[in-house]
């Protein structure tokens, strides 16, 4: 605040020289003259001093015999003094400040935080919709009415806050994502058979009828929950036969043959150095488009920066940009290294691995060989995984349900 005083007020920077500097300083002090930045080389002072002291100065330097030299006039009144015959600079001066006074009654920017579900272009699209879009009033926003009708579009959208920051309205967003589409009750009869060979591990049954345990070997297509529930009276006597959904969760030690293959020949991009650049601007919605001559560039990379004009942290303007970069490129083919194509294996390995994970499999042993074979790097081998293993089919059984029939 104080430098900024100064400014306002101006001042100088001066040279103290002569018989006696020194009882001039003496003498500002005393009169309590601010002084600042003072300096001394080959016997000259030079400080800083406020331009309405540098008045009372000058009667003390005849007193203490020296002189005082102006070398750098700063501040307010020296700039409007330097520039007092430029108008046109004056009143650009105030138009620009008359226009950043217009510009932040609007908002230019809507920034949404917190929605992972709904993308930014739905959201913007759904306010413009109702009326809200970059440009408008700032005034004709009403915020509470702005977040009841995103939840009331969005039903999957708990909470909303809205607030205005500047030129600039965000929107925060929270998500419930445990609300789940209630999916039709399938009751239709069926049995549970195996969808591949191996070992039975679990077998935990919550309707229908076991036909294995633990320990058994099953192969493909065996039943293993059956969906018929056979009927009996107190006599341990077979009355009928009752068709229910099997459902059971059945764990199984397995075994999975792996195979990845790939050429070590591959396309690759190689630049010829040339390049060219493209910049769009939109002004107040009206875009200006620059250097847009792609001409003689068969095929090319595009990188793009996009960016909005702001001043400070929240005051965004009407200004927007997109730069573009395109660099030409050839087509053409190269082999990869065998430590390349190792890793490249490796890595396709771990990612098949992982998605087995994701799907509930546990992955005992794992038997993978990689080798070069051909002008292709493959990668084979053996894995042995706990996994379920049930999968629905039609129930064998036709027969007509029969409930409390006595023999």
């Amino acid at each position: 605040m104080k430098r900024l005083m100064r400014w306002c007020m101006g001042y100088l920077l001066v040279e103290l020289t002569g018989y006696s500097p020194e009882r001039l300083l003496n003498l500002c002090s005393y009169n309590r003259i601010d002084l600042w930045e003072l300096i001394c080389k080959d016997g000259k002072y030079r400080f800083y001093i406020n331009a309405r002291d540098f008045k009372k100065v000058t009667g003390f330097v005849r007193k203490s015999k020296s002189r005082l030299i102006v070398l750098k006039k700063c501040g307010l009144p020296f700039f409007v003094r330097r520039y007092r015959k430029r108008y046109f600079f004056a009143v650009g001066i105030v138009l620009c400040a008359l226009l950043l006074e217009l510009l932040s009654l609007r908002i230019w920017d809507i920034r949404f935080d917190g929605n992972l579900r709904f993308t930014d272009e739905l959201l913007r699209q759904t306010l413009t919709e109702k009326g809200y879009e970059e440009g408008m009033a700032k005034a004709d926003i009403v915020c509470e009415d702005l977040e009841m009708m995103l939840r009331e579009t969005y039903p999957e959208i708990t909470w909303v806050s809205a607030q205005i920051r500047g030129t600039r309205l965000i929107v925060q967003i929270r998500e419930n994502t445990g609300i789940l589409a209630v999916e039709p009750v399938d009751d239709t009869p069926c049995d549970l058979v195996a969808a591949s060979d191996g070992v039975i591990r679990e077998i935990i049954t919550r309707s229908g009828t076991p036909q294995v345990k633990a320990g058994d070997t099953v192969t493909a297509g065996q039943v293993l929950v059956s969906g018929v529930v056979e009927l009996y009276n107190d006599s341990k006597e077979k009355t009928g036969e009752h068709l229910v959904r099997a459902d059971a969760t059945i764990l199984a030690d397995t075994q999975m043959t792996y195979e990845d293959r790939f050429s070590l020949e591959h396309p690759v991009h190689w630049h010829t150095g040339r390049e060219r650049y493209q910049l769009s601007l939109w002004i107040f919605g009206f875009e200006l488009f620059l250097d847009g001559n792609i001409r003689g560039f068969e095929v090319f990379d595009t990188v793009t920066e996009q960016g909005q004009l702001v001043i400070g942290e929240d005051f965004s303007l009407p200004v927007r940009w997109e730069f573009r970069r395109l660099r030409e490129y050839e087509e053409k083919s190269a082999i990869y290294s065998e430590e390349e194509a190792r890793q490249i294996a490796e890595e396709n390995c771990q990612r098949f691995f992982e998605n087995l994970m994701e799907k509930g499999v546990q992955i005992v042993e794992k038997n993978v060989r990689i080798e070069m074979v051909g002008g292709e790097c493959v990668a084979q081998g053996t894995l042995s995984l706990i996994e379920e293993i049930g999968k629905e089919e039609p129930a064998a059984s036709n027969t007509a349900e029969q409930e409390g029939t006595d023999s």
